[in-house]
């Protein structure tokens, strides 16, 4: 059974998550947020809302990145060793394994940080602060630790898909769009990015729980009760045991893509001109990363005398993160686009000298790299 915004209602007084004097009071709203799921938002007026998710194929990758998502909220819930990790995500409802269906809290007055920073115009170095801390704890959860049976049997302990891309078949050419086609044509050319793929899937570690998409879609803010603001990590679908360094690359490439997307690309060829008409310019978004990665050093547990090197790690994951992030941007389209390959160059310019992008892109040289 595929749900769908008339037959929803339905299936929720059957699963006893809402009650039938809400529906018939007219206290019951469904607005759909699909994206790559079915996805719901279940809108109470007396009451928490939901938010349903269901697998749009039933082919076995989704269910079973949807079967991994599930059990990773029980174990935050129930296991106390996760208490960081359960404070980060929304509270989980039901899972239904027969219809590969996942209902959590629906976030009230949330919104994810695109549609945040969208609005405001703005980075907050107190949003910074608070993704470093939320994700630090996150990934404190299993380093050094030994990982259990449940763990072992949750977590497949796989390193991204776009480290190994440019020398597999991860997708079947028929299912790609022009615009992925010509990505994958232009980085064929680049020899010296196939080697630093490489070199970054060879030095992968296991040494922490990741979320494994870290990126702004998946950070929602909403009203704390003091009037401040919350935070919160959503879809947690590529949850497992992995190199922490990666999450940190995700975050650290979702500032620049804000970046390259402000820019008003065009029939502009000028690097120059493209960064000084930037409506986000670089240097706003300092702050922000530094109060991000200073929050994430004192709350993940790693070593001060490591700091340095672990920048250089989530830096150079950031490049491969651009790469990915390109990629997903052409799914759809059948061309290439001026902003995927300027995501593209960019990739390409940080892992040639990561040193000198810590501090011309990222703004994290000599203190703030500690």
């Amino acid at each position: 059974m595929f749900l769908t915004a008339s037959n929803l209602v339905h299936y929720l007084l059957a699963r006893g998550l809402v009650g039938a004097d809400a529906v018939v009071n007219g206290d019951f709203m469904v607005a759909e947020a699909g994206r790559r799921n079915r996805n719901y938002k279940v809108i109470l007026k007396n009451g928490n809302g939901l938010f349903v998710k269901q697998i749009k194929n039933f082919d076995a990758m989704a269910i079973s990145t949807l079967q991994r998502e599930a059990a990773c909220y029980r174990i935050a819930r129930q296991n106390a060793a996760y208490s960081d990790l359960a404070t980060s995500m929304t509270r989980l409802i039901d899972h239904d394994a027969n219809r590969h269906c996942l209902i959590v809290e629906l976030i009230s007055g949330g919104e994810n940080l695109n549609e945040y920073f969208v609005r405001i115009k703005n980075f907050p170095a107190e949003i910074g602060k608070m993704l470093g801390a939320s994700l630090g704890g996150i990934h404190k959860t299993l380093r050094g630790k030994p990982l259990q049976a449940e763990e072992m049997a949750t977590f497949p302990r796989l390193a991204p898909w776009i480290l190994s891309y440019h020398s597999s078949n991860s997708f079947p050419a028929a299912s790609l769009s022009g615009g992925t086609l010509k990505l994958a044509e232009i980085v064929r050319q680049y020899p010296d990015l196939h080697y630093n793929l490489d070199r970054l899937r060879n030095h992968w570690r296991y040494d922490s729980l990741i979320h494994g998409d870290m990126k702004w879609d998946n950070c929602m803010v909403y009203p704390a009760g003091d009037g401040g603001l919350q935070l919160k990590i959503i879809d947690w679908e590529l949850v497992d045991y992995g190199d922490a360094c990666w999450d940190v690359g995700g975050i650290f490439q979702a500032f620049l893509t804000s970046w390259i997307y402000s820019m008003p690309i065009g029939n502009e060829t000028s690097p120059q001109r493209l960064i000084d008409n930037a409506g986000l310019q670089l240097e706003s978004l300092h702050p922000a990363i530094r109060a991000f990665w200073r929050s994430y050093l004192q709350t993940s547990g790693i070593p001060r005398q490591h700091a340095a090197h672990n920048l250089m790690r989530c830096i150079e994951y950031s490049a491969a993160r651009l790469v990915q992030t390109a990629f997903e941007s052409l799914f759809v389209s059948p061309v290439m686009t001026s902003h995927a390959a300027t995501l593209l160059q960019v990739s390409l310019n940080i892992l040639r000298n990561p040193h000198e992008a810590a501090l011309a892109l990222y703004g994290l040289g000599g203190e703030g790299a500690r």
